[in-house]
């Protein structure tokens, strides 16, 4: 009886996690906090259905790019900080977040990023503390179990080329420079991150600006154009933003 005990208990540790897609894992795992959201408790998806396609496209496997387009005030963090979050937890992996500037991205890790990890106990114990010996870990390089999160400013071509990623998340890409350091387009250098990678994941995320010159738009036209649509209370029909 005790061998038997014994090797189910074994069993238990070697038996692989259940497969979630992103939307699972964040509404089993993830938690908001009063520092980074109106309503502090568990991550509901229920509470923004369009952002569900969004998220499980990205734990699709069969997906590699996934562009976003959509208005400000939509949720497009808190989609980027679940899919931080599903990575460091289910799938850890060499990440990098780009934002516009390096200044936005110090404002993320502090308002955004550390209150996630703080707050979801299944983050807390397996992301390196700032403050530890390892002085490689600081605000803008996150160390985990099985990879790190590097977070750069698009301003910065030594950054983007810096090192192999297999997940690249890039926000407000409409705002990054069309040149950096005279090495072409940041999206394109950070994207070359990825080659050594066969399940490398790009996230592209943007509110437009201009028609036409939007890097955003044109990534978005090259994409399968999917978009969320409401159900007339009249007549039964799904309205899309052209109806």
């Amino acid at each position: 009886m005790k061998i038997l005990k014994s090797l189910n208990k074994v069993m238990k540790l070697l038996k692989p996690p259940p497969k979630l897609t992103l939307s699972e894992w964040s509404d089993i795992y993830r938690m908001l906090t009063s520092e980074s959201s109106a309503e502090a408790g568990r991550w509901q998806t229920s509470r923004a259905p369009y952002q569900k396609e969004i998220m499980d496209a990205v734990s699709n496997p069969e997906v590699e790019k996934v562009v976003v387009m959509s208005s400000s005030q939509v949720g497009k963090t808190e989609i980027i900080l679940n899919i931080i979050g599903y990575y460091i937890d289910y799938m850890p992996c060499p990440m990098m977040l780009v934002m516009p500037i390096e200044e936005m991205l110090k404002s993320f890790s502090k308002d955004r990023l550390a209150p996630m990890i703080s707050a979801t106990p299944t983050l807390r114990n397996k992301v390196f503390d700032v403050k530890s010996k390892d002085s490689s870990n600081t605000m803008l390089h996150k160390k985990f179990h099985g990879g790190h999160l590097t977070l750069v400013g698009a301003n910065s071509a030594a950054n983007l080329a810096s090192r192999p990623i297999r997940v690249v998340l890039a926000d407000e890409v409409d705002r990054f420079p069309e040149d950096v350091g005279g090495e072409g387009d940041p999206l394109k250098l950070a994207e070359k991150r990825t080659t050594t990678f066969w399940n490398r994941k790009l996230v592209y995320v943007s509110t437009p600006t201009i028609a036409g010159v939007s890097r955003i738009e044109k990534e978005f036209k090259n994409a399968t154009m999917e978009e969320w649509s409401l159900r007339c209370p009249e007549c039964g029909e799904y309205q899309d933003r052209k109806s």
